[in-house]
């Protein structure tokens, strides 16, 4: 029995003309879903207000909701393709990074013409994606803002990502006031910083076109796309999804169709049975709210996912760093640890590795279990002081500032700073009980061999100057 449709707001004009240039590309979105705005405090999740996917009736399991040809997807050989008809300088797109190549290119449909310039097809798309003052990643936070960070890992991951787009802004907007200086003029910051966050917050791997098998998991090789229409659902942890690659030979998979099937595309195929107004989602895959934060601009309230990631230096030093960057040096030497102490047993053997070279150089051996207790009491407090250094979780502010006072934090960003911050505390704290558990775990061992420890409560102080050992007779 067909399901009578929804009541709901007229569907954004830009979103109707992105359909119709997607649809003429030979792309498709299933008959009944739409766009709508949303508002997605609404949605147990934080972030600005923008266009989701919902169900206009009722959507059957295993639907295809979203058919994008491989034509259409923005990827850095593309990009190159139509700037050099506008550059005629091919040296200079070579010396650009794949992501410079697509941030270009979508800059260069608001600084040139795409009526002179027919290279210049993707305006449909980007005229439905958020606006500048509707971003939220930390890069778009305020001063006061990003102050409320201070003291955790993404205050300094912001900085460096910071440092490194200035960078490439800077690179490519040299390169372009050498061909035309008023397209150096016009490539702004601002909107360097806005494509690229549609980039960071939009692209999946290049290796989700894989005709054999599709994945998130990004690879040595891989480099980001944009995949208009299938981009466009909002992301739900453990949402069932599934990504179709369909050939020119494959027979036609799902409710849609496609004008043309003389290119591959790529599908969205939902497992769950939507009912009329629902919204849609894909799923991104396990993502803490440090990568959500940063990336996407939205955060999950008691993120499953969250973890920090802690660089051991020195045998009583212990940092955490940010995970933002592909070095394999900074891979080498952090650990990533999430809820409920999950990955901690690699920070824990390289304290025990540590506390055991240090014990080693002294005359005399030093028992297993005493290794387990100073060990134990190193990771306790080098987490208890990563833990001080976390600022408190701030609180939304109203009215209209005075003279001298602070500019006021946005509600939603105060919302994400706390998932973040909340988050951070709880895997210390979680780490902290893993210390204790260890220590457990030591005291156990030396009452085998016949030793009974007496330890204090606190277990802030050096084991040498807080344990009481005698030997059992």
């Amino acid at each position: 029995m067909a399901s009578t449709p929804v009541n709901i707001t007229p569907e954004p004009r830009n979103a109707l003309l992105f359909k119709e240039w997607l649809v003429s590309h030979g792309g498709s979105f299933h008959p009944g879903v739409r766009y709508s705005s949303c508002c997605l405090s609404q949605l147990d999740i934080v972030a600005s207000s923008g266009l989701s996917i919902v169900a206009s009736e009722a959507i059957e399991p295993d639907a295809t909701i979203v058919s994008c040809p491989f034509s259409i997807i923005i990827t850095p050989l593309l990009c190159k393709g139509a700037l050099l008809p506008i550059f005629h300088n091919a040296s200079m797109l070579e010396r650009w990074t794949e992501r410079q190549s697509i941030i270009v290119y979508i800059c260069f449909h608001w600084i040139a013409s795409p009526e002179i310039y027919d290279t210049l097809i993707h305006s449909p798309y980007l005229n439905t994606l958020p606006s500048p003052s509707q971003l939220r990643t930390t890069l778009h936070f305020t001063e006061e803002e990003l102050d409320a960070l201070r003291g955790t890992n993404m205050y300094g991951a912001t900085l460096d990502r910071r440092q490194v787009w200035e960078a490439e802004w800077e690179q490519c907007r040299a390169d372009l006031s050498a061909v035309n200086t008023e397209w150096g003029k016009e490539f702004t910051w601002c909107r360097f910083l806005t494509a690229s966050t549609y980039l960071s917050s939009r692209a999946f791997p290049s290796t989700l076109l894989s005709s054999s098998s599709p994945s998130l998991v990004q690879r040595p090789d891989s480099y980001p796309v944009l995949i208009p229409g299938i981009d466009a659902l909002n992301h739900a942890r453990g949402q069932p999804v599934s990504w179709v690659i369909t050939t020119p030979t494959s027979a036609q998979h799902g409710n849609t169709t496609s004008t043309s099937s003389s290119t591959s595309s790529i599908s969205l195929v939902t497992h769950n049975a939507s009912s009329p107004g629902a919204e849609i989602f894909n799923n991104y895959g396990a993502k803490p709210n440090s990568e959500l934060l940063l990336g996407y601009g939205f955060t999950l309230p008691a993120n499953p996912d969250d973890t920090i990631v802690l660089k051991i230096g020195g045998t009583r030093d212990i940092t955490t760093t940010n995970n933002t960057t592909n070095a394999a040096a900074a891979a080498a030497a952090a650990h990533e640890v999430g809820r409920e102490a999950r990955g901690a047993a690699a920070v824990w053997g390289t304290i025990m590795d540590a506390v055991r070279t240090e014990e080693e150089e002294g005359d005399e051996e030093t028992p297993e279990w005493q290794i387990i207790l100073d060990s134990a009491d190193m990771l306790r407090s080098m987490t208890k002081s990563l833990l001080a250094r976390l600022p408190s979780p701030p609180t939304p502010t109203t009215g209209v500032p005075g003279p001298g006072e602070p500019d006021t934090l946005r509600g939603d960003v105060v919302e994400m700073i706390r998932h973040y911050v909340l988050g951070q505390r709880e895997v210390l704290q979680g780490l902290l009980q893993y210390a204790d558990d260890r220590e457990t775990g030591g005291v156990a061992v030396a009452r085998h061999e016949g030793i009974v420890i007496e330890l204090d409560g606190d277990g802030d102080d050096d084991l040498s100057e807080v344990l009481g050992c005698h030997q059992n007779d």
